[in-house]
């Protein structure tokens, strides 16, 4: 309905109010009246609004198609020029002055510009096109400008007598010292005219424009008169010879035609230009690996073999580093690393191949050219090959690598706080020369002085930077900026010489300054103290200002590293109600707990699988560096292949724990123990489920002049290389080195200055005797002597409190940190290499991704080590990233206190082998040892863990369960909660005897819970209990064997009969894995996650090791023999061929040529030559305890090899024997045999019965001339025994085919051919791998 409607329906309702009501005629004609103008009022706006919209759409149209003009601005500009142009000509010949003054050519005295003004008549807009068709934050016009100060043709008379033309007058000085002269260039007559398109990028913030692209749609039209002789009055314009001015126009066009002609634009960001960052500002570090050439075409006259180096340059510009020439060749190899600032990735890096010549310029043979931009992607491109080209034509082949670091910059948390730049000690220093006053003029004949300045670093020979030249005065102005990257912040010394320009003649030094790089840091940080004095003058100050600019490379190295003040020791008891993050799938979290210092994971706990309420019951020792550090405490769902998720998180810190005393060994005391059960923190500030630990603090002991031999960072590794020189870090300052490179301008060791002027400091300035100082501060005079420091590392190292012990003297503490130096490192594929400590569950620290396969790290981890006479050092290469999966390619491990006593005297280097024994790479690194006073719980001991082996020898007094009074005893055997062993049955006896043997692994004597029980084996129904004995492991000593008669007893008979074990443990670590999501959980036969390490131990070391289980004595072992236990995976016995029976144990030493340093050659009278053992597959029993018919066969692998036996017909008995041989070649890096026991199945997937390994050199050992030996495996992830045959020889290995550890037998023994798998099989499955498919 319109609003004419509206108003009409109300006129009617309102007349039936007024009749219905009786009112009289007036009121109606006042109501039609009031009517009436609302009517009129209403369609004259409706009208106007309506022509409004029509008028508004026709301008659209004619916007885009025509042209408008700007009288009202060209006239606003005419009365504003009149006023801004004095002002504008006036601060243009101020700075162009100061900027021809800088830059005047050596062969002029000076060149000045004394008159500039560009008239009284401003500039134009002829005319305006708009462009409404744009996005919306787009606005686009075309501008017709024009500037003609001699067209009259719109001046009245009276303005035209008044008019004021352009000139421009610039003043050569001719000559030399007093024999100068001056030529005036004028310039006058200036017009221009053109077309140009201006677009505007807006934006919400100030100053709400962003981009402004420009852009001539044509080339612009321009006039001018150039008189260089003469002057205003004589001058000659050069425009009227032949030639010229077209040449001059040419030249103009093809100068401005690439950066501002269309389709080009010039861009302005006004953005970045109002925000105060420097447009030259480097962004981060170029490094450029030059590796070589090939096939270069030389260019030398008349032939020859070029002298080819390299010059590095961005966009063709100014060079900025270049390698060193090979003599004579066209297939160079150089192998130098070239470090560039770089403002920007939106340029190409252009390396130049030049041929060198002696005596005349050298030729440029062609470039190869790299998009910056691709690093935006992946900052690390290695092995990158370019071809090298010279117009158009391909002139060789250059090979180069380059890599991107870029600068630190602030970053906001979640919860939107900004971060904190780290201190890093490598980084970009930005230094601005800004001026100097009152310099010395009594070091110049004239008074007048041409100053300029060199920057130095360190002990630099060559300038780091040198600012422009300035002539004729002493308070230069320079403002020269550059940006240089600086290796070590805490030691580097800048030092800043003004200098005379003599030309000719030796450049004097005017005055100089020395000051450290964190002291010009410091005065940075209060305003106006940028003023530095000179010493070496009589007077003069300068000022300067700096800034620093964090690099993103290794904030773990050496050169940053603090020496831990002690540990935190964390006893993780559970968590309750964890946050479900598997409940989409129906499953539940693996918790486990991380702790987390700095962003490094310094520790955490096993992983509890399916468990929202887990129970850890474990300590971890967290290394804490000072007492403002924060214990991050993150509950985390472990993940197989994704990155874990957290569950919540709580904090810790140090100083509610300890406090700091006086004490030179021990500077911090602990409080006490801290129980908490804290709630764990998720995102928003929600809650969810708690954590129970308790914490203490424990001091580590003060260790005076801690450092490594190594130091420095990637930067300083790459310089001290041979074809390293000072041109290896450049940037891309272009000012040239005086004519004279030789000046007088020695200036004293030492540092010259402390602050800036204005500080109250009485070692502030320092002058040289004999001078005179007019820059003086409130405090007066200062010393007359350099300040001669030593270096701030010396100085750091040789103070504070401490001890100082020797390297003997540390190892006799049991419990400390170790301090790992990772420097470098070469592959043979890209990695990250992880230090695992111990049981190798979670690694101690791990180093970055390698970014090339020769690779530095200088990365520094630490771990806590409890035991270190037990101890274990393990390295491992991993493919994947941090946080994800787990690829190991390659390990090596060694006993913890040998490595220790070599890598304290040095950097040591060590080789990693894959399971194949073939080397993946060398690792170079050192370390350090921190003794920390722990007094370990029994639980904690390496004591408390090992394999223990068991001997199951005869029963007595069974029950009798059969209704002929007699039983069919077996025996299982029970570790927290899992079945380890299972014994044969034996039939219808009260009194077996089984003497059977097997081995278990035991990871808390403490915690466990082990037993054995008997059962009555029955053919139909379910096995019978015929008793329970519970076995204590605390009591049994280490390396004692005892014989133990346990009493059986059931709630129904009480006690009943007896069983006779033989029980013997031997303490090791047991290596824990995590096997996709579930972990260590289990023990014994479950273990095939599990293996352990050899320690080395003989009687007197246990024994004081035993006192914390509250017993003592003599051990059975000889008096310093040395125990050597190899890993072992499952229950293994074995017997020598020819012996009475099998024994455990026995047999056990270290694998041949595995040392604890894994040096080749004889061991403790091992062999370590590699050899082929032939292994004959026997038979197994017990596999088939359900009685179905099964159709066994045995698969057998060694590294990537496998064999497979016949499978035996269908049978229902739990026995079957094959007698089939292979052989696999088996050294000290492999030395394990998987077996598998399958039932074939025609159809479907073959049925897993059972899984063992087999540990070669624990059962053969051909240095005491155990060749053969007959093997009984204990069948996991099942039951059963298997039984093998193992034969070794040396005989035949050399005559094998390299690249595998398997080799047919149809060589070198009689054996049968590999049966093929069933059809239905999976062919590239693992063996073992599949599940039942019943």
């Amino acid at each position: 309905m319109t609003k004419s409607n509206r108003s009409f329906d109300q006129a009617v309702f309102a007349t039936r109010f007024l009749t219905l009501f009786r009112f009289g005629w007036g009121w109606l004609i006042i109501l039609l009246a009031i009517c009436v103008t609302y009517y009129s009022a209403s369609m004259a706006r409706v009208r106007r609004r309506a022509r409004d919209d029509i008028q508004r759409e026709l301008l659209k149209s004619r916007l885009a198609s025509e042209h408008e003009s700007a009288e009202w601005l060209n006239h606003f500009l005419q009365r504003f020029w009149v006023i801004y142009e004095p002002v504008l000509s006036a601060t243009v010949v101020s700075t162009v002055d100061q900027l021809l003054s800088a830059n005047c050519p050596p062969f002029l005295d000076s060149l000045r510009l004394t008159t500039f003004t560009l008239g009284n008549k401003a500039f134009r807009i002829d005319q305006v096109r708009t462009f409404p068709k744009t996005e919306e934050d787009i606005v686009m016009m075309d501008w017709a400008v024009s500037f003609t100060p001699n067209d009259v043709s719109d001046m009245t008379p009276k303005e035209a007598v008044k008019k004021v033309n352009p000139k421009i007058v610039l003043s050569v000085r001719l000559g030399k010292g007093l024999a100068t002269t001056a030529m005036p260039i004028l310039l006058e007559d200036l017009s221009f005219s053109g077309n140009m398109r201006v677009r505007m990028k807006l934006m919400t913030n100030f100053p709400h424009v962003q981009l402004v692209d420009l852009t001539f749609l044509e080339p612009p039209i321009f006039d001018y008169v150039l008189k260089p002789i003469g002057g205003e009055h004589f001058g000659f314009d050069i425009g009227h010879l032949p030639g010229l001015s077209p040449f001059i126009r040419n030249t103009v066009h093809s100068i401005l035609g690439p950066m501002m002609y269309d389709p080009h634009v010039f861009t302005l960001n006004l953005e970045q230009i109002l925000s105060g960052i420097p447009l030259d500002a480097a962004i981060g570090v170029l490094q450029v690996v030059v590796r070589s050439a090939r096939d270069i075409k030389g260019g030398k006259i008349g032939g020859g073999t070029p002298d080819p180096y390299v010059s590095l340059t961005l966009n063709e510009r100014a060079e900025l580093a270049k390698t060193k020439y090979k003599h004579d060749t066209h297939n160079p190899t150089w192998m130098e690393t070239k470090f560039l600032l770089v403002n920007s990735l939106h340029e190409s890096l252009v390396l130049n191949v030049v041929d060198y010549n002696d005596h005349r310029p050298d030729t440029h043979m062609g470039s190869a050219s790299f998009a910056l931009g691709i690093l935006e992607h992946d900052a690390a491109q290695e092995d990158i090959s370019r071809p090298i080209l010279k117009d158009g034509k391909d002139r060789g082949e250059l090979r180069f690598d380059v890599s991107f670091y870029p600068v630190i910059s602030l970053s906001k948390t979640s919860e939107g706080t900004v971060q904190k730049l780290p201190e890093t000690n490598v980084g970009i220093v930005r230094l601005v020369l800004h001026q100097a006053k009152d310099l010395d003029h009594s070091k110049s004949m004239s008074g007048d002085l041409n100053p300029f300045v060199k920057v130095y670093l360190g002990n630099q020979s060559t300038p780091t930077h040198i600012s422009n030249h300035l002539r004729h005065t002493n308070n230069p102005v320079w403002e020269s900026a550059t940006e240089f990257l600086c290796t070590d912040k805490k030691t580097s010394i800048i030092t800043v010489k003004v200098i005379d320009d003599r030309d000719f003649l030796k450049d004097p030094v005017v005055g100089y300054m020395s000051v450290r790089l964190t002291d010009l840091l410091r005065a940075k940080e209060q305003a106006g103290r940028d003023w530095w004095p000179l010493s070496g003058c009589n007077s003069g100050r300068i000022r300067l200002s700096t800034e620093w600019k964090p690099l993103d490379l290794s904030l773990h190295g050496v050169d940053r590293y603090v020496p831990p003040i002690g540990v935190v020791r964390l006893w993780l008891k559970k968590a309750t109600d964890v946050k479900n993050v598997e409940a989409a799938l129906g499953g539940k979290s693996d918790p486990y707990v991380r702790v987390l210092v700095n962003n490094v994971i310094e520790a955490r706990t096993e992983v509890i699988n399916n468990n929202l309420n887990p129970v850890w019951d474990q300590i971890i020792y967290v290394p804490v560096h000072s007492m403002k550090e924060t214990l991050f405490l993150e509950c985390m769902d472990y993940q197989h292949v994704t990155k874990d998720r957290t569950l919540g998180y709580t904090e810790l810190c140090p100083n509610e724990l300890a406090i700091e005393v006086d004490s030179e060994e021990y500077p911090y005391r602990s409080t006490g123990k801290k129980v908490e059960a804290a709630d764990l923190k998720l995102e928003k500030g929600i809650f969810k489920g708690q954590l129970h630990y308790e914490a203490e603090f424990i001091p580590a002991l003060a260790l005076k002049n801690f450092k490594f031999s190594t130091g420095g960072n990637d930067i300083q590794h790459a310089i001290s290389r041979p074809n390293g020189d000072a041109s290896s870090i450049a940037n891309g300052d272009g000012g040239s080195i005086s004519s004279s490179d030789v000046e007088a301008e020695s200036v004293p060791a030492g540092i010259t200055t402390r602050g800036p002027l204005g500080v109250k400091s009485s070692e502030n300035h320092v002058k040289e005797k004999g001078s005179t100082d007019t820059a003086l501060t409130a405090d007066g005079d200062f010393d007359t002597h350099p300040i001669i420091d030593p270096p701030v590392a010396n100085e750091k190292a040789g103070s504070g409190k401490g001890v100082v012990l020797s390297k003997e003297e540390l190892m006799q503490h049991q419990s400390g940190i170790i301090v790992f130096n990772i420097t470098t490192a070469q592959l043979t594929r890209k990695a990250r290499l992880e230090v695992l400590l111990d049981d190798a569950y979670w690694p101690a620290f791990t180093t970055s991704m390698a970014r090339s396969r020769n690779v530095t790290w200088d990365y520094t981890g630490e771990g806590f080590i409890k035991e270190l006479d037990f101890g274990r050092v393990w390295l491992r290469f991993n493919e994947a990233d941090e946080g994800t999966r787990d690829d190991i390619i390659a390990e090596w491990k060694e006993d913890a206190k040998k490595f220790l006593q070599e890598a304290m005297n040095g950097t040591v280097k060590r080789t990693l082998f894959d399971s194949d024994g073939k080397s993946m790479g060398t690792v170079e690194l050192e370390a350090r040892y921190i003794p920390v006073p722990i007094k370990l719980e029994p639980r904690e001991s390496i004591n408390n863990q090992g394999v223990l082996q068991v001997q199951l020898l005869n029963g007595g007094d069974i029950i009798g369960a059969d209704r002929s009074g007699k039983s069919d005893p077996f025996v299982v055997f029970t570790l927290n909660g899992q079945k380890v062993f299972k014994s044969q049955t034996k039939k219808k006896t009260l009194s077996p005897e089984w003497n059977e043997t097997f081995a278990a692994m035991i990871p808390s004597r403490v915690a466990a819970d082990f037993h054995l029980e008997v059962f009555d084996w029955n053919q139909i129904e379910q096995a019978k209990s015929l008793g329970i004995a519970k076995i204590n492991l605390e009591e049994i000593e280490p390396f004692q064997g005892v014989e133990k008669t346990l009493p059986l007893s059931l709630e129904k008979h009480g006690e009943k009969g007896w069983v006779r074990v033989h029980l013997n443990f031997q303490p090791e670590i047991i290596v824990k894995s995590r096997s996709k999501t579930s972990t260590f959980s289990t023990a014994g036969r479950a273990m095939t996650q599990v293996g352990s390490l050899p320690l080395q131990a003989g009687k007197g070391v246990f024994h004081g090791v035993t006192r914390a289980f509250g017993r003592g004595g003599n051990h059975s072992s000889d008096e310093g023999s040395i125990i050597d236990v190899a890993e072992i995976g499952t229950g293994q016995a074995s017997q020598p061929i020819g012996a009475d029976g099998i024994g455990i144990g026995e047999n056990v030493f270290t694998p041949p040529g595995q040392g604890i340093s894994g040096a080749v050659g004889y061991a403790s009278g091992h062999l370590t030559e590699p050899g082929i053992v032939k292994v004959t597959v026997l038979e197994a029993k017990d596999y088939n305890p359900s009685g179905d018919g099964l159709k066994p066969y045995v698969i057998l692998k060694s590294g990537e090899k496998e064999h497979k036996t016949s499978h035996r017909p269908k049978s229902t008995s739990s026995e079957c024997s094959w007698n089939e041989q292979c052989a696999f070649v088996i050294s000290s890096n492999q030395s394990r045999i998987q077996a598998w026991v399958h039932d074939y199945k025609t159809i479907g997937r073959d049925k897993l019965l059972g899984a063992g390994e087999i540990d070669v050199w624990r059962h053969l050992n051909p240095a005491n001339g155990i060749h053969s030996s007959e093997v009984l495996v204990q069948l996991n992830e099942g039951q059963g025994l298997l039984k093998v045959r193992l034969d070794y020889s040396q005989d035949g290995y050399h005559h094998l085919p390299r690249g595998g550890s398997f080799y047919s037998l149809a060589d070198a023994v009689n054996t049968k051919a590999m049966t093929s798998p069933s059809r239905f099989s999976l062919r590239n499955k693992r063996p073992g791998a599949g599940g039942d498919d019943s």
